[in-house]
């Protein structure tokens, strides 16, 4: 036990130095030729200092300062505590020193640097492969490029065009560390290329028992869905013309800027995706077959879904539950749909908008006949949870208060609803016993959601490989498929981002789907509730009310730089407004 407690700390400390810094987040990495040779002469170490690299993906279900959801800094959801870092986006008050997200551009510099110490010290140390799994080192290698490219993509998602970084960065190197800002497209030509080298070592994905040591590692399918992924952003609105020429968004009120090369780019990488075969030869990835086992998926333990691309293992735990659960279930609320979402989900009968005329919703009755992803997704009063009724009403001459009253007091709903989505409903608060979240970071719905939108914009008017894209999804979903040739191109565009908005809610894509349509300006400026109020005869009477105001300003469509990194290099230009 001596010795293998000391083989783990070693291997940590080599880690530490491999991202130790002396300057800056470009600076090269503190150690040694002695320590390198150490490190990279072994196949052991090696592998142990990758999966560090791994450990450094930011969490995927608590995303924001590992807190809050990304949901809560979009119209899905609202956080209750005022402590969780969602209210900072909520309420305006970020800045260029204050990145509610974290210290994302050290961050994912620092972890850039490391993959590129790896990559260099596998070559320069002649690295032997695995004795054991003779090919597994060029595997590893592909890992390191994916995760290089991932950071990378994680930079430009929030900040645009950044500093190109392949290769470890003496501390004299002022061309490197005062450097400017590359072109949005010039980022993005260096995700697909480095995922393109990932995808040429990696091994494609297998379902058979003797490869379940490699879950969670990435696989050739995990370099496809990034550069889908990003191909997707990087054609759309806020980058389309303006990522040619520069690092920054066009955060004009111009939303229809468009190349038809970009989408088309997006589709066949979208594509890609969906056709991606196993080892076997056979489709690889396939979505779950309904509602129950997509509910499932989230929560797995067992981590075989099909439909999942890439999770991040162990991405949080049971506190996770406490965050999201009712006050009733001994929660803080977090993450509480808001009327925004709640309002916008199907009709299951007619397949139209509850604001459509002839879509059979009744106000009186708000939460019945709703696409059946409303009562996976979401908890509203009188709904069954946990063995009990929802109580989301305020206190009345008739009635004391609900045990989940809809409040502004602390770990109270501030909407009148709760998320279901990605919780674990058999786990009790303090009750246990503790488990972990496997945080989906790719799944297969969304590269068909993907290839709808890009396939679309490449045409006139969407062809059949379209509607079979988005109609996979709703299917699945049991609400009505779009009829092959009834809408137009601009009404497609808008089922897309409908279908998006409700098949992905809660996973992060709203905060990013919203800026790169350039129509947070609309969806990101008040937050309204379901009012609950509880009859004398037992009934019940239901208000949307608004929650809150919330401001937006067009530079609010990129995060700012850190502002001590503008201090440090004169030529690293800030976003624009900020």
């Amino acid at each position: 036990m001596k010795r293998s407690f000391f083989n783990i700390f070693y291997i940590a400390a080599l880690a530490g130095m491999l991202t130790s810094c002396e300057k800056g987040f470009l600076d090269r990495a503190a150690t040694n030729q002695q320590q390198d040779k150490d490190i990279f002469s072994n196949y052991e170490t090696t592998n142990q200092v990758i999966a560090n690299l791994y450990s450094r993906t930011p969490r995927v279900l608590r995303y924001v300062g590992g807190n809050s959801m990304l949901a809560s800094a979009t119209d899905e959801s609202k956080d209750a505590s005022t402590w969780m870092n969602s209210f900072r986006f909520n309420n305006g008050s970020w800045s260029g020193s204050d990145n509610p997200i974290g210290n994302s551009w050290r961050d994912c510099y620092v972890a850039i640097r490391q993959a590129n110490s790896i990559l260099e010290g596998i070559e320069k140390y002649g690295t032997p492969d695995d004795p054991n799994n003779p090919g597994f080192l060029q595997f590893r290698r592909g890992e390191v490029f994916f995760l290089r490219a991932f950071f990378l993509a994680e930079l430009m998602k929030q900040f645009g065009g950044v500093i190109i970084v392949t290769k470890t960065v003496d501390i004299n190197d002022l061309t490197i560390l005062n450097g400017k800002r590359s072109t949005y497209d010039s980022c993005l030509a260096q995700v697909i290329k480095d995922c393109d080298s990932a995808y040429n070592l990696l091994p494609a994905e297998s379902w058979e028992p003797e490869h379940s040591g490699m879950i969670g590692r990435v696989k050739k399918g995990v370099a496809l869905a990034l550069k889908s992924r990003m191909t997707l952003y990087a054609a759309s609105p806020l980058w389309a013309i303006a990522g040619k020429t520069g690092p920054k968004g066009d955060i004009s009120p111009q939303k229809t800027a468009s190349d038809p090369e970009k989408w088309a780019a997006a589709a066949a990488a979208a594509k890609a995706v969906i056709e991606a075969k196993d080892r076997k030869g056979q489709i690889a990835y396939q979505l779950e077959p309904n509602l129950a086992a997509r509910q499932a998926m989230f929560i797995s333990k067992t981590l075989t879904s099909r439909e999942v691309i890439w999770m991040r293992m162990k991405d949080d735990n049971q506190d996770f539950d406490r965050y999201a659960f009712p006050f009733g279930s001994s929660g803080w609320s977090g993450a509480s749909p808001s009327q925004n979402l709640a309002g916008d989900y199907e009709m299951q009968a007619t397949g139209l908008h509850p604001s459509a005329p002839g879509s059979g919703y009744n106000p009186a009755q708000p939460f019945v006949g709703r696409d059946p992803r409303f009562y996976t997704d979401i908890l509203y009063n009188d709904a069954t949870f946990k063995n009990r009724r929802l109580e989301y009403w305020s206190k009345t001459d008739t009635w004391p208060v609900g045990k989940d009253e809809m409040s502004t007091a602390t770990d109270h709903s501030r909407t009148g609803y709760s998320m279901r989505k990605l919780v674990d409903a058999g786990y009790t608060v303090n009750q246990g016993p503790n488990h972990d979240f496997h945080g989906i970071v790719y799944r297969l719905a969304e590269f068909y959601l993907n290839y709808a939108e890009a396939q679309n914009e490449v045409l006139a008017a969407p062809d059949q490989s379209v509607y079979d894209a988005i109609n996979a999804v709703r299917v699945r979903a049991g609400v009505k498929p779009i009829l092959v040739g009834t809408m137009t191109k601009e009404q497609m565009r808008d089922a897309v981002r409908h279908e998006r908005r409700i098949e992905l809610a809660f996973e992060g894509h709203r905060f990013w789907d919203v800026r790169r349509w350039k129509i947070a300006s609309e969806t990101e400026t008040a937050l309204w509730g379901m009012k609950t109020t509880k009859n004398p005869d037992g009934s019940f009477t239901y208000e949307v009310v608004k929650v809150e105001d919330r401001p937006f300003a067009p530079r609010m469509y990129m995060i700012p730089i850190t502002q001590d990194e503008t201090l440090r290099n004169p030529n690293l230009e800030q976003n624009p407004e900020w």
